[in-house]
């Protein structure tokens, strides 16, 4: 059975102290908490009252930390995640969920370049070489960083997620990344699928899916509506069988981990919608984009 996730967030944007949702989430049936960073109050973070109550709840966790993973110059963002990994040291969560930031990939080679464009195709070449060289030092350090974590407090998952910035949130962007994560063989880096933030960034959310759900191990489930001034609103996912939601989740692995991206109206709704995110079907196979289009899928 699929695991479902309750952010703390969706009981409320105000900081505060949120090892004490740990119980509520619990009864209502979910499998772990989404810990999130900037929700924390000023002061030293409650990591240790946190990872307590977690673990005597029986709580999976995922840390949440709005970070970039690579900043404006597209190198890793060493100081923060390291910063990042400490604190997870001490919360010990499953998993760790940042954003992209601005992770640059090379660009492919033009096989089409005719004599003339000779040196200027020799000259682009050497760029792009050096940048895939660049690229793959800076994945190296990544790797270095997890494999470093992971030998003092045991596994962990770092998940990438689509954010709502038009660098962040830019499928060809995260597809790029995850194909680079693929060739330099770090294990343990996967993606969640923010089923609303594509909007917020201006991309197609069935062609995202179609394209990131070989990669996607953990989904942001929200609904995304324009407001009567015609600005973007997160709102609770509806319960119609035909929801939009529904048919980005069966693009989606069955076997990713789920959670609730919204505020919820109370505490008393929890479990109605845990139920609907569990029971809704995603997709059962290998979860190639090849597989499902045979299968009758089409980008809209």
């Amino acid at each position: 059975m699929k695991a479902v996730f309750v952010p703390t967030s969706v009981f409320g944007n105000t900081p505060g102290p949120q090892h004490e949702w740990t119980q509520t989430i619990r009864a209502a049936g979910a499998d772990g908490i989404e810990i999130r960073r900037e929700l924390f109050p000023p002061g030293e973070l409650p990591l240790v009252e946190c990872r307590e109550a977690n673990r005597s709840s029986g709580l999976r966790c995922v840390y949440s930390v709005p970070m970039e993973l690579w900043d404006e110059a597209g190198r890793l963002n060493e100081t923060q995640l390291s910063a990042v990994l400490e604190e997870a040291g001490i919360l010990r969560p499953d998993m760790l969920k940042v954003s992209l930031g601005h992770f640059r990939a090379a660009a492919g080679s033009d096989a089409e370049a005719s004599v003339t464009d000779a040196p200027e195709a020799c000259k682009a070449g050497a760029a792009e070489g050096q940048e895939s060289r660049n690229s793959h030092e800076r994945l190296t350090r990544l790797s270095r960083l997890l494999q470093q974590y992971r030998t003092l407090h045991g596994p962990l998952i770092l998940l990438v997620e689509n954010d709502q910035t038009p660098h962040g949130g830019d499928a060809g962007n995260l597809r790029a990344f995850f194909q680079a994560v693929g060739r330099s063989g770090l294990g343990g880096v996967h993606m969640t699928f923010d089923t609303g933030n594509w909007m917020y960034a201006g991309e197609e959310p069935v062609r995202a899916a179609l394209d990131l759900a070989p990669y996607t191990a953990y989904i942001h489930c929200k609904h995304v509506v324009y407001s009567e001034d015609d600005v973007l609103q997160t709102v609770p996912i509806p319960v119609e069988e035909d929801a939009f939601w529904r048919e980005l989740l069966a693009l989606l692995p069955d076997r990713a981990s789920r959670a609730i991206e919204f505020a919820i109206p109370g505490p008393e709704s929890l479990p109605g919608y845990l139920n609907m995110l569990r029971q809704a079907r995603g997709h059962a196979g290998k979860g190639t984009e090849a597989e499902r289009l045979k299968e009758g899928w089409q980008p809209c």
